[in-house]
């Protein structure tokens, strides 16, 4: 079960098996292109009640801090971040608190804990996405170009910086971490930094920025799938099985400049520390694809939701405005290969599927008269991160 919570908390975030719609805005955050489509809904403190696009806020400075109410760093930074909203009240900039917790649990929260600025309650997993919040608080800043210019922390989110970003100039953020004890420093000053040993604390907790990845309490494993969204599987061999279930405080970090090279330096990190080697490769493999069960689809409903949304509840999976191979992302963590959309069905629906801890041909039966679907042995070309440890 750990692993669906995971998919719940994260893995909805990564449709690994299926190709997103084109759009004009890239899939993900990266520093110096265009921030990724921004769709709100239920806004508190603003002037609207639906952010349906990003580009309503065009010529606009946006902060958007993504937070939580459990997350003790993004409470302590609230008074810093209310301050910066009635300092720039007047100015073209917007500041978004932006959560996946829904509108009554942060409506009871801010009765006694004021949020200035726009508040994003019930933020859906495709924006969690986009923006590559692996953990909070997370800061995205996105310049009057509507370009992003820093992934980083709120405590980086100064006077100074905002106005330079309201000049339209590029300040030079830091990747200082909101976590007690981690090493703080501006980019521009960071040669490299590798560290991994036993966690210090007992949260869970990541963050991901231009140059620079770090988790607390993390297995070796999670912190691959972060560093490597591209894989569709790891792949371990030898005693590098038992290394990839234990648990780790990482931080790696290099100069933005150098920022392509994060995953070769994260890997010659765990080799020297670890002896286990990763590669990502890509070969043929068996898996499982998704395909269409004779007679086609079944309970498969157009969408007409305003937000996409997908969820457990119990054992049902419910899926709002998502396409048809999201189901990929709750079969991979119930079967025993990688599962690749192969059905050809384009377009977003609404849909719900139940299956409780059955065998495989458990889960075909279900697949076939629930949805009419169905999973096929197959022989595929995919990424695979090879680990391996003599």
């Amino acid at each position: 079960m750990k692993k669906l919570s995971m998919f719940l908390a994260a893995a909805v975030l990564a449709s690994a098996c299926s190709k997103p719609a084109p759009q004009a805005r890239p899939d993900l955050v990266r520093k110096g292109e265009l921030a990724p489509q921004l769709a709100l809904t239920g806004l508190i403190n603003a002037p609207v009640k639906e952010l349906k696009n990003i580009e309503e806020l065009k010529g606009k400075v946006v902060v958007l801090e993504f937070w939580a109410t459990w997350c003790e760093p993004c409470v302590a930074n609230i008074p810093h971040f209310n301050a910066l909203v009635d300092k720039y009240k007047d100015k073209p900039i917007v500041f978004i608190s932006v959560t996946d917790e829904p509108d009554d649990k942060v409506a009871e929260f801010l009765k006694a804990t004021p949020l200035k600025g726009w508040v994003a309650p019930g933020a859906q997993a495709a924006v969690f996405k986009s923006y590559r919040v692996f953990g909070r608080p997370h800061t995205v800043i996105i310049g009057r170009d509507s370009k992003v210019a820093a992934v980083t922390y709120p405590d980086q989110v100064t006077d100074a910086a905002i106005d330079l970003l309201l000049a339209g100039q590029a300040p030079v953020f830091g990747a200082q971490s909101a976590d007690a004890g981690a090493v703080a420093a501006s980019s521009s000053a960071v040669l490299a930094e590798f560290y991994i040993g036993l966690p210090a604390g007992t949260n869970m907790t990541s963050g991901f920025g231009e140059g620079f990845y770090r988790c607390n309490n993390y297995s070796l494993r999670m912190a691959l799938e972060n560093m490597y969204p591209e894989a569709d599987k790891i792949e371990p061999s030898g005693s590098a099985r038992s290394v990839l279930d234990r648990y780790y405080d990482i931080r790696v970090r290099l100069p933005e400049e150098k920022a392509a090279g994060l995953q070769d330096f994260f890997a010659a990190g765990i080799e020297r520390a670890l002896g286990a080697k990763i590669k990502l490769v890509r070969k043929d493999i068996p898996v499982y694809v998704l395909k269409l069960a004779p007679g086609g689809l079944k309970r498969f409903k157009r969408s007409s939701a305003l937000k996409s949304s997908a969820r457990m509840e119990g054992q049902e999976f419910k899926a709002e405005k998502m396409p048809v191979g999201m189901i990929c992302n709750l079969l991979k963590d119930r079967v025993d290969l990688p599962v690749i959309d192969e059905t050809g069905v384009k377009g977003f629906y609404d849909f719900t599927f139940q299956t409780g801890p059955r065998d495989l041909a458990g889960i075909n039966s279900d697949l076939i008269d629930q949805l009419g679907l169905k999973l096929q042995k197959a022989t595929r070309r995919a990424a695979v991160l090879e680990v391996r440890q003599n």
